[in-house]
């Protein structure tokens, strides 16, 4: 039986495309404190791209599918 994916996991799986992804996608499909996760991740040594695209709208994008050490 496969165990549930992590709001870790849910986020890479999501990002590892390297295309841009918004904040309200993030927060349906991982969790709406997907900005935790994303800390999380940085601090493993994923590289994730934040860009404004207006007043209220962020999006994000994984620059390598590896943890850098």
């Amino acid at each position: 039986m496969k165990d549930k994916l992590t709001n870790l996991e849910k986020l890479i799986a999501i990002l590892k495309d390297g295309k841009w992804h918004s904040s309200d996608e993030l927060a349906t499909n991982v969790s709406f404190r997907f900005g935790h996760t994303i800390f999380e991740a940085r601090k493993k040594g994923y590289l994730i791209e934040k860009k404004q695209v207006a007043n209220n709208q962020v999006e994000y994008r994984l620059l390598t599918e590896e943890p850098m050490s």
